[in-house]
């Protein structure tokens, strides 16, 4: 056994290839038994193994920078660098995050969880350090699905003529880019990572730069005949045209060569390069190899059964899904839209049913909010199915682009509010907030399955846009006892009168704050409860309801700060009566890693804490009247 020996990256460098070899699969068990307890992102931290080993042999990390895009791939990586035995809490509250995380260590020189932002960070990272006189290298690990988000082109674009020794590893593990036409491509490779090549690769640059006449002819012929060379080869590509050296495709499982080319170009390149490294997702387990999809984020159920885990009820997902279907076949307008989480989404439905009007653009949620905006006006109603966090990418093209034109697209905001196990980076906190600011867009949030489907029917009925979101949890059949009336003539629903204490209830906690509502009368305390479904436009007739009582408490799985919440205190201070109030949110900082109802309780989102919260505005009641 050698991994209960790696505590740091130095660890490695005492080993013999064939060592490592046996190390990565003794990585690759480790990985396997802690996701069967755990649950995580399984199949592509399995694919990067042997090249993780590779990098930290060679490089000197944390001098070197190692960058992950995503970072869900870098399970490895964390057991390299002295997280072995944190390795077991991963995802778990308490334990390490899934991604990589600045404050868990210094070999982790960002902060990673959406994708396609790795280069960018790397050429800044490259800057700075030539502003500041240091020498070091700096990788990027970039899966080609990356590759579909606009920010890694634009990354690449800048840094290709920057002369850097930036060195961006392509893990290709679904698409090629150029086939690998034998020896030729391989030897090629060799050469332009020797010292010789980069020596005249050096050379040119300076005399293009410094030099006149002939001999900067000469070098400029010189330089137009390799092109030609590697054009004919077919080693001509979008990243050799971006001014990087292009070497690849390389196995990426084969450590000896990943060693031998590493150790070469951490030597004598001094200019950006890219290589291309095919892997296999799931290396290792058969399973997440046959299936990387399904494989790809585990739950300790899938990894112990093999089956996804089935439920009685069905998520908001889920109803989603089986509602847009429906909808699809009676409209022939309806397309859906994805950026790269079909299954996530819940589309793989609409997919199969109607591949012809499902469009997934792959990691772009800019180029999906402006292309469903064409789609929106060339006649057609696109649904865009996209998480929370995601949709902050694309502000700009949600306001420039859908409200300032009301184009009639269709928002399903799926993972809004808490999410759990994937941390800080994918809490939906935001969205409420975001999308509350913007003209012309109406908000919705059902509690359940039946309002789900009436708020997707209605969203259709507006020729405008709209915004419908759910989150990553179970959706019950009713929270309203079967009554259900038309969402025009109903903004919210009366479902208690009181007169003392009025809880608003946005999103999926009515039956939580039922049970709450019982506790509080039998210390004698008269509630009201309010179940808000169309969040904007706010509904003036709400404010003639919440002036009938003493005390306000609103319940919003949305940060506080430009909140529904905010917006009732607001009114309820310019209404001019004496009202107090308060809410449970989601608190103004970044909610770590835990399972999705351990967070909600701990923020007060559970039956203890309404009761709390209700009981010390009552108390302020009291005290207020004793004055």
């Amino acid at each position: 056994m050698y991994l209960e020996n790696i505590n740091s990256p130095k660890d490695l460098k005492k080993l013999s290839i064939k060592e490592l070899e046996t190390l990565s699969g003794e990585i690759r068990e480790k990985i396997i038994e802690v996701m069967s307890r755990n649950g995580g992102h399984l199949a592509s931290s399995l694919g990067v193994v042997e090249l993780t080993i590779a990098l930290h042999y060679v490089f000197d990390m944390p001098d070197d920078m190692l960058i992950f895009d995503v970072g869900h791939q870098s399970y490895t990586h964390k057991i390299l660098t002295g997280r072995r035995k944190e390795f077991e809490l991963i995802r778990k509250k308490g334990g390490i995050s899934g991604f990589t995380r600045r404050k868990e260590s210094v070999y982790d020189p960002v902060d990673s969880g959406h994708s396609a932002t790795s280069i960018s960070s790397a050429v800044g990272f490259a800057c700075a350090n030539r502003l500041n006189n240091i020498n070091n290298h700096i990788i990027v690990v970039i899966g080609d699905g990356s590759l579909t988000g606009g920010e890694a082109f634009e990354g690449l674009n800048f840094a290709g003529h920057l002369e850097m020794p930036l060195i961006i590893i392509l893990n290709d593990n679904e698409m090629s880019i150029g086939e690998n036409i034998g020896g030729i491509k391989k030897n090629i490779g060799k050469i332009t990572v020797s010292k010789p090549y980069q020596k005249l690769t050096r050379l040119y640059y300076y005399i293009m730069r410094n030099k006149k006449g002939l001999i900067k002819t000469f070098f400029w012929f010189a330089k137009k005949v390799e092109k030609g060379l590697k054009i004919f080869l077919g080693l001509d590509n979008v990243f050799f045209n971006l001014g990087f050296e292009y070497i690849g495709p390389i196995d990426g499982h084969n450590l000896r060569e990943l060693i031998y080319i590493f150790e070469r170009t951490k030597k004598n390149i001094s200019y950006p390069v890219v290589f291309h490294l095919k892997t296999k997702k799931g290396k290792g387990y058969l399973q997440a190899e046959d299936n990387p999809s399904v494989f790809h984020g585990v739950t300790p159920n899938l990894m112990n059964f093999g089956k996804v885990e089935v439920k009685e009820e069905k998520s908001f997902t889920e109803v989603f899904a089986d509602k847009v279907l429906s909808m699809g076949k009676e409209h022939k307008e309806i397309v859906t839209v994805t950026a790269a989480m079909e299954d996530g989404t819940g589309l793989t439905l609409f997919k199969n049913e109607f591949p012809k009007r499902f469009f997934d653009v792959g990691i772009a949620e800019q180029h999906a909010v402006t292309f469903s905006a064409a789609l929106a006006h060339g006649g057609l109603r696109p649904v865009l199915a996209i998480y929370s966090t995601f949709l902050m990418r694309a502000l700009d093209q949600l306001t420039q682009d859908v409200c300032i034109s009301c184009a009639p697209v269709i928002f399903c905001i799926d993972r809004a509010g808490i999410v759990g196990a994937d941390g800080e980076t994918h809490q939906g906190q935001f969205d409420i907030s975001f999308l509350n600011m913007l003209p012309n867009l109406t908000i919705m949030a059902p509690s359940c399955t039946k309002e789900m489907e009436l708020m997707l029917d209605y969203a259709y009925s507006l020729n405008k846009p709209v915004a419908i979101r759910y989150p990553r949890d179970i959706a019950l059949s009713s929270q309203l006892d079967n009554n259900h009336p038309p969402l025009n003539e109903n903004p919210f629903i009366i479902l208690e009168n009181g007169n003392e204490l009025l809880i608003i209830v946005i999103g999926p906690f009515i039956n939580t704050v039922k049970e709450s509502i019982l506790v509080l009368k039998q210390d004698h305390i008269n509630c009201g409860i309010i179940y808000l479904r169309i969040l904007k436009p706010f509904s003036e007739k709400l404010i003639n309801e919440i002036i009938k009582y003493k005390a306000v408490l609103v319940i919003e799985e949305n940060v506080f700060n430009g909140s529904i919440s905010q917006e009732i205190g607001s009114l309820i201070s310019e209404s001019g009566h004496k009202i107090f109030f308060s809410s449970i949110s989601l608190p103004d900082a970044f909610v770590e890693h835990d399972l999705r109802k351990n967070i909600l309780k701990e923020l007060g989102f559970d039956k203890e804490g309404i009761v709390l919260k209700s009981k010390k505005l009552i108390k302020k009641i009291n005290n207020y009247s004793k004055v």
